[in-house]
């Protein structure tokens, strides 16, 4: 993990235990990791992801980095690793927060409209501040990639397929 965490990194705890903490400390939410899929993939010059499987068979992402990250950023890395992105889960269980951000924006960006609908602040959503982000996926379709400094593109990290319930 990257030093934004360092106060929850400590090289004599598992590293699932750690990913658990971070998972609280962020987002709020009680995680029991059952194993890792990829540890600290490189996916931009100065971000990583991990992605873990839970005991209910869920496989999520967190991705962390050097320098900020918006939702956008997020994205973007989801979807090149080979991900189907389910929910992107807001900082401290803030279920507004993507919303709030983006609406915020849009009035500094157009001060004089005083109604605003969710279409039109959705590109100001993306901006919102996202470091660390954790992702819960829906899909992967044979593989997970992951980014080369050197030659500045993807490549399979490995062979992975998976697709998530939905329980009704």
């Amino acid at each position: 993990m990257l030093v934004i965490m360092v106060d929850l990194l400590d090289n004599n705890t598992p590293i699932t235990s750690q990913i658990e903490k971070i998972c609280k400390k962020y987002f709020g939410v009680d995680l029991l990791i059952e194993n890792i899929i990829l540890d600290d993939a490189p996916t931009s010059k100065n971000s990583i992801t991990t992605v873990f499987k839970t005991n209910h068979d869920t496989i999520y992402a967190l991705c962390t980095a050097d320098d900020p990250l918006v939702l956008a950023d997020v994205k973007n890395i989801v979807k090149s690793m080979g991900m189907k992105a389910d929910v992107y889960l807001p900082p401290n269980a803030d279920q507004d927060y993507f919303l709030r951000f983006g609406h915020k924006m849009f009035q500094d960006v157009f001060p004089n409209r005083k109604t605003r609908t969710n279409q039109e602040t959705s590109f100001y959503q993306t901006l919102a501040p996202y470091s660390p982000a954790l992702v819960r996926i829906a899909k992967v379709d044979g593989e997970i990639r992951q980014y080369s400094k050197i030659g500045e593109k993807w490549y399979s990290a490995l062979e992975f397929s998976y697709q998530r319930m939905q329980v009704q």
